[in-house]
């Protein structure tokens, strides 16, 4: 739910790392969590999501870890929608 959004240690389900309740905005850092690459996305990867063409790391399209050496999911940053079609991050 609302409440648990964007909050560390909430669980890597879609419904937590979405922005919205209804699914449908996820914002995440374009950034690989094993040593700091930039993923490659549109559907690259094993798993639908992301892929680090760095060293091999698969992401799901919900940015959580699946496969490689990452260690973490694509962090989700603090971020609020402040009207329609604006998203303040941070």
């Amino acid at each position: 739910n609302a409440e648990n959004q964007n909050k560390p240690g909430a669980d890597a389900s879609d419904q937590n790392r979405t922005l919205d309740d209804a699914g449908e905005w996820l914002v995440m850092m374009g950034v690989c969590t094993h040593l700091g690459c930039v993923p490659l996305g549109n559907g690259a990867g094993e798993f639908g999501g992301w892929f680090c063409p760095c060293h091999g790391s698969h992401y799901d399209t919900a940015g959580r870890i699946r496969k490689g050496p990452a260690p973490r999911n694509l962090e989700v940053p603090v971020a609020q929608f402040t009207d329609e079609t604006t998203i303040l991050l941070g």
